[in-house]
This record gives C-alpha cells, sequence and structure tokens, in this order.
C-alpha cells in the first residue's frame, strides 16, 4: 500500500520543465566560471578583458576590429576594454607588417606571465574539487564538458 501511494504522489508532483533544466544548467556554469574565477583571484581582469588575453594567448596578435568580431562586441567597446588592459601593462600595440595603416594588439610578457598564473590557479583549484567526486559523477562531468564544448561551437 506504501508503494501506490508513493507513486500517486510522485505523479502528482510536477517535473521539471526543459526551461527550467536550461536554466539551471546556464546558473550552474556561470556559478561555476565566478568561483573558479575566484579561486584564481583573476578578479583584476573583468571577463572582457579575460576573453581578450585568452584570445590573443591562442590566436596570437590580432587589430582592434579583428577582436571586437571575435568577441561579438562593438569596436569601441573592444577599444575601451584594450586601453584597459594597455594601461595595466598586459598588452601592447605594435605596427601591422604589411600594413602601416593598422596596429596589432599583443600580449606582453607581464600578460602572458598573469594569465598562466591565474589559469594555473584555476585548473589546481577545479582538479582538487573533481578529485572529491566519486569515479562515475568524474565521468558524467568529462563527459558533459564535451557536450557544452559542442553547444558553445555551434
Amino acid at each position: 500500500m506504501q508503494d501506490t501511494h508513493f507513486r500517486r504522489i510522485r505523479t502528482i508532483m510536477p517535473t521539471k520543465t526543459h526551461d527550467q533544466s536550461v536554466l539551471d544548467l546556464m546558473q550552474a556554469v556561470g556559478l561555476l566560471l565566478r568561483r573558479t574565477r575566484s579561486e584564481s583571484h583573476a578578479e583584476t581582469f573583468s571577463m572582457t578583458e579575460s576573453l581578450v588575453m585568452s584570445r590573443l594567448a591562442n590566436d596570437g596578435p590580432a587589430t582592434t576590429a579583428a577582436l571586437a568580431r571575435a568577441e561579438q562586441m562593438k569596436p569601441q567597446s573592444m577599444g575601451t576594454t584594450i586601453a584597459s588592459l594597455e594601461q595595466m601593462g598586459v598588452v601592447k600595440r605594435t605596427q601591422h607588417a604589411t600594413d602601416g595603416r593598422q596596429m596589432l594588439i599583443e600580449l606582453t610578457a607581464k600578460g602572458v606571465q598573469l594569465r598562466k598564473k591565474h589559469r594555473e590557479a584555476k585548473q589546481m583549484w577545479l582538479s582538487q574539487a573533481i578529485a572529491e567526486l566519486d569515479a562515475e559523477e568524474r565521468d558524467t562531468l568529462f563527459k558533459a564538458a564535451g557536450i557544452i564544448k559542442k553547444l558553445a561551437e555551434k
């Protein structure tokens, strides 16, 4: 009799909607990003500044316009971001090799070092946190990472 009662209660209780699950995923990813930033003491940089530094580190020097397109920002907003990074001494402008009218933005040695330091701190914290999960949770998490990356690349 208790099993019947439990089944009846279970069918009456609402299940999560697709929309709520999507919101939960967005919130979870956001919380994880904020936590890793906090653990690495990367608050020195805004999210946009961090993204620009990452793009420069991965793709090499770029014009302000190219960075704005890549980050889906207005060139004026990217200009403000670049100016802020320049003021901190983590990026510099250099003359384009073939087009003297264009300036390329690139990381300075200080920018490379700061980015490396923050990335290592984030990775260390996340690695330790993941190590505390059980094997099944770790496996699920690593499979989900591939799916999340696939979504991000659409």
